[in-house]
């Protein structure tokens, strides 16, 4: 018994000090270097932790850093690093409903009062001090019906009234389509609206269709011209005389031909254009592109994307396609800082944060 206790000792010293390696790896952005969006994807994807062991040490890691007396009370047994995580996940739950930050002697105290307590008995004492976001602590589940991927999922959440009415709303308003969807149906009914208005995938998909479909109609409409071939070679050396013309001109006069070029001439812009943004999208399926030179690892993120210049526009004066990737607003920002350094990035954005990305 004395061995497992002494066992178990050595294990809450442990959970510390990688708390402690982890927070050295968040203030060095490391987890950037590596091809990672965030601290908690590089605990899953690196270190193999599970979601939740990932979600409690990356919550409990903030608790750590405001309140360093917490660290002694996870060695001693009295705090679990659960326990830490339930507590900052409260506090920035209150912060998203209430737009005000939880105070550091509100969260010592709460700290206080949840020494020893279970998971249960913490959840009852957080919600007791945050009755406005009880609705928030309860998190939707998604769980997997079938044994496939292509297989349902349950998912469960909570909505208001306004919300609920909404959709019936919807209901009535597709009616002619469907007399009785399902939630599920009217859900995937909004999700394709929405994506078909703001996914550049989907728009670049329907930018292909309607070519493909215009240049079926010029091949039937020619065809059922049915121009002779005399007609056809008749027409190029039309062409190629209307060509010849233009080069005698061209040569007569080069100055107005070099000053029609130059007017013509699109100018430098950082902003690439609408064909370039589509191709880089679709390029990209939707996912940041930033690649660990060292490891190969690319970035798994689809959410906060951006379009940025692999070489800095202000370097380079370039935006055509070849200079221009898909990533994720971390990796936007770690390519800055890599580029001009941290301190100039901390002075343009107004950040009083510590620390650099640059390994």
């Amino acid at each position: 018994m004395t061995e497992l206790q002494i066992l178990v000792s050595q294990e809450r010293n442990l959970s510390v000090r990688i708390l402690l390696f982890l927070k050295e790896i968040e203030l060095r952005k490391l987890y950037l270097a590596r091809g990672h969006s965030s601290l908690f994807v590089f605990c899953v994807k690196e270190l193999k932790y599970s979601e939740a062991m990932a979600y409690h040490r990356t919550g409990a890691l903030k608790v750590i850093e405001e309140i360093p007396e917490a660290k002694q009370a996870v060695e001693t047994g009295e705090l679990s690093i659960a326990t830490l995580s339930l507590v900052q996940s409260a506090c920035n739950a209150k912060k998203r409903k209430t737009k005000v930050e939880v105070g550091l002697e509100e969260k010592k105290k709460l700290l206080d009062e949840v020494v020893g307590k279970s998971k249960k008995q913490t959840e009852k004492i957080l919600s007791e001090h945050f009755p406005e976001i009880r609705e928030a602590m309860k998190p939707e589940r998604v769980r997997p019906v079938g044994s496939s991927v292509e297989d349902e999922v349950e998912v469960r959440f909570n909505m208001k009234s306004d919300l609920n009415g909404k959709l019936k709303r919807l209901r009535d308003l597709t009616a002619h389509r469907n007399p009785c969807p399902t939630y599920a149906e009217l859900i995937e009914l909004m999700a394709d609206y929405m994506l078909d208005g703001i996914d550049p995938v989907r728009k670049a998909e329907r930018m292909e269709k309607k070519t493909r479909e215009k240049e079926l109609r010029k091949t039937q409409e020619s065809n059922s011209l049915g121009q002779s071939k005399d007609e056809v070679s008749a027409a190029k050396v039309g062409d190629a005389e209307q060509l010849s013309t233009v080069k005698v001109n061209s040569t007569a006069n080069p100055t107005s031909t070099q000053n029609s070029t130059l007017k013509t001439s699109p100018k430098s812009s950082r902003h690439c254009s609408v064909q370039t943004e589509r191709t880089v999208w679709v390029r990209a399926q939707s996912r940041c592109e930033h690649v660990d030179e060292k490891t190969g690892n690319r970035c798994d993120e689809t959410r906060r994307l951006q379009l940025d210049h692999v070489i800095p526009y202000a370097i380079s004066q370039d935006s055509s396609e070849k200079n221009i990737e898909l990533v994720c607003t971390q990796h936007n920002l770690y390519r800055a800082t890599q580029w001009f350094g941290s301190e100039f990035m901390k002075e343009k954005m107004g950040c009083t944060q510590s620390g650099s990305p640059e390994m």
